[in-house]
């Protein structure tokens, strides 16, 4: 049982280190007297095998090349659920099987006379295994190896599912990176309850010197408590997946020191199409972008204003709006009139197809992030 334990935790330690699972098919194959084993992943029309252990290169680049197109095996891939053990004899002793040319031409030579596959994960365009393959003299899996086997499936499977979620954040994570690194600002997702799911590192930085905001065990928290349940109303706003348009969400003032200017926290869920997150794809977030009022923006005010044809006095009022200013303080600080402010603002509602402020100041952060790539 130690040694059961043992190589689980290797398995759970390769989901999160994939160099790790060489070694790990290296063991089970020890383990149940197989001839050497391999990671295979089919898809519809491709097939990879990674992590081989005692498999001749020629062979396993054979196999991707051509040889998985003519399997008499590769079909039975697809039906192989993840967490199940599976013996090939059914199909392996027969004599069809031994007169195709998949067996004449690459399993033959290699000494290879069945083969045990063990699911991980199954999706509509890919299959991925766990495969063993067994000599002529160990085709039938002693009571005591198979056991074993069976004990390992669920934790491959779990392991193979942990993995695609850590793939999946990271990917998402460096693309968000890199988008909103672009674009300049403090930006954090988050769940209802405020859990941090994504900072970038203009936001972590604010966290590290409690500049507006801090963490606290995980979750965000603003200065005051009063201004943490505000924040936390808002992120519960932002995360409801059926609010995804309109002027949902709000705006903070989070101050930061006597004769500094606030920081200006707006909060509002991402459109559909942005909507991000890093354990569980369908997980809605709320979005934060943190202005400071003292920072230098100017770039996405003119790319924003190029992209919806705003005039630099248009321009002007809504870096206003951005900072949170409302239009009779942006009058005064323009020194335009009152009615003035209200017209720049009706025609940028107008330009940017959107109806209240709220709903603008999305639009704007929105659009500052770089349209990111499909799988986010």
């Amino acid at each position: 049982m130690a040694n059961d334990t043992d190589l689980i935790a290797a398995i759970y330690d390769a989901s999160i280190d994939p160099t790790g699972w060489d070694a790990v098919v290296k063991r089970i194959a020890e383990a149940t007297k197989s001839i050497g084993g391999g990671l295979v992943t089919h898809r519809v029309d491709s097939a990879q095998l990674t992590s081989i252990c005692n498999v001749d290169p020629f062979y396993a680049k054979a196999y991707v090349e051509n040889y998985h197109k003519i399997s008499p095996l590769a079909a039975v891939a697809w039906s192989i659920g993840p967490g199940e053990v599976r013996t090939h004899s059914y199909i392996t002793q027969t004599d069809s099987y031994k007169a195709s040319a998949f067996f004449n031409e690459w399993a033959r030579p290699q000494g290879w006379a069945d083969i045990i596959a063990i699911g991980m994960s199954r999706t509509r365009i890919a299959a991925r295994h766990l495969r063993l393959p067994r000599s002529r003299d160990a085709v039938w899996v002693e009571p005591a190896q198979w056991r074993l086997l069976e004990t390992l499936a669920p934790h491959l499977k779990r392991a193979a599912s942990v993995q695609e979620l850590l793939f999946r954040a990271k990917a998402t994570t460096e693309s968000l990176g890199k988008a909103v690194a672009a674009a300049g600002f403090a930006v954090f997702l988050l769940t209802e309850d405020c859990r941090v799911l994504f900072a970038n590192a203009k936001a972590e930085d604010l966290i590290r010197r409690k500049i507006g905001l801090f963490s606290e065990r995980g979750h965000l928290a603003a200065a005051t408590p009063v201004l943490t349940a505000r924040l936390h109303a808002l992120a519960r706003e932002g995360t409801q997946p059926r609010r995804g348009s309109g002027d949902i969400g709000g705006t903070l003032e989070l101050s930061h020191g006597e004769k500094c200017l606030p920081l200006i926290a707006h909060v509002f869920p991402l459109a559909a199409n942005r909507a991000v997150s890093i354990f569980d794809i369908e997980t809605a977030a709320a979005a934060v972008f943190v202005v400071d009022q003292t920072a230098e923006f100017g770039a996405q005010i003119q790319r924003f204003a190029t992209k919806f044809e705003l005039t630099a006095a248009e321009a002007r009022v809504l870096v206003e709006i951005i900072s949170g200013n409302g239009l009779v303080p942006a009058a005064a600080r323009l020194r335009v009139s009152k009615a003035t402010a209200r017209t720049h603002a009706a025609r940028i509602f107008a330009k940017t197809g959107t109806e209240r402020q709220t709903e603008l100041i999305r639009r704007f952060f929105e659009n500052s992030l770089p349209c990111l790539p499909p799988h986010a």
